[in-house]
C-alpha cells in the first residue's frame, strides 16, 4: 500500500509504468508471479471525488454512528467502507456494505410496488426491478 508523498509520486506515472512498478516488486515477493492479463490503476489521491480520503473512528464517537451513516434518506441508500461495522476501511467492508445497501434498496422498491411486497427478495428478478424503477448508482 502506497501512502503519503510516495503515493502522490506513483500517481504521476503512466498507468503502464505504475503497473510495471508494482509487478517488479510483486515478483520480488513471488518470483513465479505471472504477468497481469489486465490492470486498472487508480488515481485515488488526485481523484476530485475522494482526494485520497478514507474513513476512521474518532475517539468518543457515538455508539450509533454507523446506524446513522447507513440510514437511508428517502430513496437514497448508502454503502461503502465507511458504513461497514465489521470491516471499516477495507475493500471487503465496502463490498459488504454495498450489498447491504442494494438489498435495502430492493426492499424499498418492493414495498413501493405493493404487488411485489410478498415476494422474497431472493426471487425478485433484477430485470423486473430495472424495468419498473430507474435506479441511479453514484459514487461520491
Amino acid at each position: 500500500m502506497a501512502a503519503g508523498r510516495f503515493a502522490y509520486d506513483l500517481e504521476k506515472l503512466s498507468d503502464e509504468a505504475a503497473a510495471n512498478f508494482v509487478m517488479l516488486h510483486l515478483k520480488k515477493m513471488f518470483p513465479d508471479a505471472s504477468e497481469p492479463v489486465q490492470y486498472l490503476v487508480s488515481h485515488w489521491g488526485t481523484d476530485p471525488n475522494s482526494l485520497g480520503c478514507y474513513s476512521y473512528d474518532l475517539v468518543g464517537k457515538p455508539h450509533d454512528v454507523y446506524d446513522k451513516l447507513r440510514a437511508p434518506l428517502g430513496n437514497l441508500f448508502f454503502g461503502g467502507e465507511a458504513v461497514s461495522l465489521e470491516n471499516q476501511g477495507s475493500v471487503h467492508g465496502a463490498y459488504s456494505a454495498g450489498v447491504m445497501a442494494a438489498e435495502n434498496c430492493q426492499r424499498f422498491i418492493s414495498e413501493q410496488q405493493g404487488h411485489m411486497e410478498s415476494v422474497p427478495l431472493s426471487s425478485v428478478s433484477h430485470s423486473i426491478l430495472e424495468s419498473t424503477i430507474p435506479i441511479q448508482i453514484s459514487r461520491m
